[in-house]
């Protein structure tokens, strides 16, 4: 299986699909969670990030950050993509700001109604191969 390695975790290769890459995150032999690129469109470049952390008490480490900013620079230097989007809760400001430290730049927002019938904004959020440089200097070595 392919890996990827970060600072604090490594990403074990799953499934490889044409259109979606999906690694679990490891710290040491531990599955912390996982990490894919899904909806990949090589024609213009762009792919959908999703992220799961399992268990609350590894959330606050940097692991997800870390698992970010590795398939981000994966991402952009070896399968070429221009831009990478994602979708999160806005309310979930543990995973905002995770995404802002990676380089992701909030582009839009949706309000919906839950099944409860209260509304939930969504933020909509997005880098480019550019900014994600230009924010994590070290991968652009």
């Amino acid at each position: 299986m392919s890996q990827l390695l970060g600072g604090k975790i490594s990403l074990e290769l799953v499934k490889p699909h044409r259109y979606r890459v999906h690694y679990h995150i490891l710290r040491g032999e531990q599955n912390i969670g996982e990490i894919e690129l899904d909806h990949i469109a090589w024609r213009s470049g762009e792919a959908e990030l999703k992220i799961d952390i399992y268990d609350g008490e590894m959330h606050n480490h940097g692991y997800g950050t870390d698992a970010v900013t590795t398939l981000l620079a994966q991402a952009f230097l070896k399968m070429n993509l221009k831009r990478v989007y994602l979708r999160v809760q806005a309310n979930n400001t543990n995973a905002v700001r995770c995404y802002e430290k990676a380089g992701f730049k909030k582009e839009g927002r949706l309000h919906r109604l839950t099944e409860w019938n209260t509304e939930e904004e969504i933020f909509l959020m997005g880098v480019t191969k550019t900014q994600f440089f230009k924010h994590n200097q070290l991968w652009a070595m």
